[in-house]
């Protein structure tokens, strides 16, 4: 089979075209398509200069989920057969993008049913690995860890899995999107996981809280209210683990005491969480679930 891929890439307010620059000096296989899509309401940066690239601006942030879903159709009107999702703030290594998608065509052929994979996310700022406090990892031989949910910076999949599985939920808008992607694809007894051979450097949030030895990721206050939203709204979705609910409804109800008073503008977090409890209480969008997902081309 022809591997043809396409490499996704979300842009909000980017500072720099460092990321893109080192994509271009990267070695790559030669059957590959860089898809950019821009949720800046005004874009400041004229990427049409890139004659290998295909911009999409969108000229307002309609979130992440509906900018990947909008690179994922123009990969499959490109014929590709694999995906590579990157955010802006994403660092890769000069043979990242040949290695990640080798890692897996190798573990899809051991398992087969492979859906999401992505590389050891390290936190730029502290050189951390990027790892809830829940997970427990079991390493294979082959350096594959099996998640229930993983981030989709950094990692590959195929179109032929995306038609299986459907699009993102676009209504969920930022916060849980890719979680919410596994978890559906687990429902068709799909395997996501990271892999610890490949490794990526992502700046993940604006800062962090120290509280004894546990250090928190404290996000714009702005994403706390999809944070508390899209959390009551999963809770009612029945393929959502129980463990996830279990324990992201600790974390979050002890994020309302702490956060507000532990962090700068921490009166701005404080306002967003109950706006985003009280939306997610007050409207429950029923067109949510996976036969409305909208639809891969």
């Amino acid at each position: 089979m022809d591997i043809n891929i396409a490499i996704i890439i979300v842009l909000y307010y980017p500072e720099e075209l460092n990321f893109l620059k080192l994509l271009h000096l990267s070695e790559k296989p030669e059957n590959q398509n860089i898809i950019i899509i821009d949720n800046t309401p005004n874009p400041l940066t004229d990427l049409t200069i890139y004659k290998d690239i295909h911009y999409i601006p969108l000229y307002s942030n309609q979130g992440i989920a509906k900018a990947q879903n909008i690179g994922i159709n123009k990969a499959i009107e490109l014929n590709c057969t694999h995906i590579i999702f990157f955010d802006q703030d994403s660092i890769i290594t000069k043979k990242y993008i040949e290695n990640i998608l080798s890692e897996y065509i190798n573990i899809e052929r051991k398992i087969g049913n492979l859906f999401l994979l992505g590389p050891t996310v390290i936190n730029e700022k502290t050189g951390n690995e990027y790892k809830s406090l829940f997970h427990s990892d079991i390493v294979n031989d082959n350096g594959f860890i099996k998640r229930r949910e993983i981030i989709s910076s950094g990692s590959c999949t195929s179109i032929k899995k995306i038609k299986s599985i459907g699009l993102l939920d676009e209504i969920l808008f930022i916060d849980f999107v890719d979680f919410e992607w596994c978890w559906r694809g687990n429902q068709l007894n799909y395997i996501s996981g990271i892999t610890k051979n490949i490794q990526l450097l992502h700046n993940v949030g604006q800062n962090e809280l120290n509280l004894g030895k546990y250090k928190i990721i404290i996000s714009s206050p702005i994403r706390y209210f999809y944070q508390y939203r899209n959390f009551l709204w999963l809770f009612r979705r029945t393929y959502v683990p129980t463990t996830w609910k279990r324990n992201t409804g600790i974390k979050l109800s002890l994020r309302i005491i702490y956060l507000p008073l532990s962090v700068k503008n921490g009166w701005k977090i404080g306002s967003n969480i109950w706006k985003g409890i009280l939306s997610g209480l007050k409207r429950y969008p029923r067109n949510m679930h996976n036969n409305n997902q909208p639809s891969v081309l």
